[in-house]
């Protein structure tokens, strides 16, 4: 078992050849030699032999363990799920087989039952950094911000020098913005790589200090680099907007009506864009923007509570295509395609119309309530880029016992 662990083949290989010489230990031998299989990615070809193995009392749990890594490397969901669960009700201390089923719940906008298993991972301090990053991406996009900030500070902390640690803290960042609290984060700055999200959390620092000037130099590095980037637009909407100056007003809503041409249901945009009018006296662009906001706010909160009804199921596809049609609808398109992809994998014959929907994501849509734009006439959207494949989510691979 250790050589599969190591990932050395000729030494696991070694094994199997000295087991075949004990036939009383051929229940170990199918074991090892699924799980061999498995780790050369021939999953189909190892099942049967885990199965057999399995009927031994004595490595059934073990066994139980690889069929269900077996499964899901197959695309076998719910065999996968069966093979998990049986696994933890003979060995609640299976951790390897909770730490999977997680990550199938997870992927399955199951999240209910997902942090109910991290839950328990958490109390027994097993995989620590996986788990909380896990329980941070739930929280995250279930709206619960200060919960997953929390989830992604401890994923940090216990695992200092994880290369993933500037993408998990862009992630807490993004959290601790969302709940206004951005105090204590500037240590962290020089861990993000993220230009958009290391700029804008500076900036709400110095804003928070009413350094307006040395905030809107901050978020002009990261503008300058990507002059298109949502976050750091989204801030300098909101900071130009406190400032109250009308001069900085005008120069804000020709700069933020660009980015509602692409990001055409942006809440925080739309709302930047209506205190901005206010300040600027121009009465109907700040009334169209905020029938925009009040109907994405509508939306949210549908979303909202539908995504509170989902997370407790397991098999309902129809009522995933809708979630991910709202989270669309509210500009969450990341959200939206992680799933529909659930959606399709849970019920395959959704698989054709999720793939479209999907990329219908990277197609240009209208704003709810047209906008005009300041002097002209009313903006068009801008086009799309090329729109990807949709591909599927990847299938974590399961760490042999």
């Amino acid at each position: 078992m250790d050589g599969l662990k190591k990932g050395d083949i000729v030494a696991v290989e070694r094994s199997i050849q000295k087991l075949k010489n004990f036939p009383d230990r051929a229940s170990e031998l199918k074991l090892l030699e699924g799980m061999l299989l498995l780790g050369k990615s021939k999953p189909m070809l190892a099942i049967p032999l885990l199965q057999d193995a399995s009927k031994n009392p004595a490595i059934r749990v073990r066994a139980l363990t690889q069929m269900g890594n077996a499964y899901i490397r197959s695309q076998q969901r719910v065999e996968s799920i069966a093979a998990y669960e049986s696994a933890l009700q003979e060995d609640q201390n299976m951790d390897e087989a909770r730490l999977n089923l997680a990550r199938i719940y997870k992927n399955m906008i199951s999240w209910e039952d997902a942090t109910k298993q991290l839950a328990i991972l958490v109390e027994r301090k097993f995989a620590p950094g996986d788990v909380q990053q896990m329980l941070g991406d739930i929280y995250a996009d279930m709206g619960q911000y200060a919960e997953a900030a929390t989830a992604y500070e401890a994923a940090i902390l216990v695992d200092p020098t994880n290369p993933t640690n500037s993408a998990t803290t862009s992630r807490l960042l993004m959290c601790r913005i969302e709940t206004g609290n951005v105090e204590g984060l500037e240590e962290l700055l020089q861990g993000v790589d993220a230009p958009g999200v290391r700029e804008s959390t500076r900036a709400l620092i110095l804003a928070g200090k009413d350094e307006i000037e040395g905030a809107l130099s901050a978020l002009d590095l990261a503008l300058l680099e990507n002059p298109n980037d949502l976050i750091a637009n989204q801030t300098y909407g909101k900071i130009m907007a406190k400032s109250g100056s009308k001069e900085k007003s005008i120069e804000a809503l020709t700069s933020l009506q660009l980015q509602l041409g692409m990001h055409t249901h942006d809440l925080k945009l739309f709302e930047a864009v209506a205190e901005l009018a206010k300040i600027v006296e121009d009465e109907e662009l700040a009334a169209t923007a905020q029938h925009n906001v009040d109907q994405l706010k509508d939306l949210k909160s549908q979303f909202l509570a539908k995504l509170g009804e989902v997370v407790k199921t397991r098999e309902e596809a129809p009522a995933r295509v809708e979630l991910g049609d709202l989270a669309a609808a509210t500009g969450q398109m990341e959200l939206a395609r992680t799933i529909y992809l659930a959606a399709g994998v849970i019920d395959p014959t959704l698989q054709g119309v999720c793939d479209a929907k999907i990329l219908s994501l990277y197609e240009a849509t209208p704003p709810l309530v047209p906008l005009r734009t300041r002097g002209t006439t009313p903006e068009t959207v801008t086009p799309a880029d090329q729109a990807p494949e949709p591909t599927p989510e990847p299938t974590p691979e399961p760490t042999p016992n």
